[in-house]
């Protein structure tokens, strides 16, 4: 890996390497964004899915089909909410400790590319392509 990072007009390069632990074998389309929640690593991929993996021992726990289109961010807070956008407009939050879908929302014409729960909360932003606001919102209660 080369890390390059820009400091008052120079570049400096470093070469990093780390030891790959393990790998989760994916299925056709690319993983654009993950996250770790307890045992489980998390994948949204260019398909749509929503794909858990057991840390552990590597194994498919749950696939999702989750979007109609790209998967481009997602997000675990501590009580096992998932949140996942993508670009066909729609925010979709997931109870992890059921693997369902509990609550689903489109945010019209704008083509999501970031969610990130609110520290310690369910609250949660959202942030669109070639959009200059970041919204907030507040979980609704099942």
């Amino acid at each position: 890996y080369i890390v390059l990072c820009k400091i008052s007009k120079q570049w400096y390069q470093r070469r990093v390497r780390g030891d790959l632990l393990k790998t989760f074998e994916g299925a056709g389309s690319p993983c654009s964004t993950m996250a770790v929640y307890k045992d489980y690593v998390i994948g949204g991929f260019g398909s749509g899915h929503l794909r858990i993996f057991n840390y552990v021992d590597g194994s498919l726990v749950a696939e999702i089909t989750g979007h109609a289109r790209w998967i481009n961010a997602i997000d675990v807070n501590s009580s096992g909410l998932l949140a996942s956008v993508s670009e066909d407009t729609v925010v979709n939050l997931w109870d992890l400790k059921h693997f369902s879908l509990f609550h689903t929302f489109s945010i019209p014409n704008v083509q999501l590319c970031g969610v990130q729960f609110v520290q310690g909360s369910d609250d949660f932003a959202v942030s669109g392509y070639d959009m200059k606001d970041i919204m907030i919102f507040k979980r609704k209660k099942k």
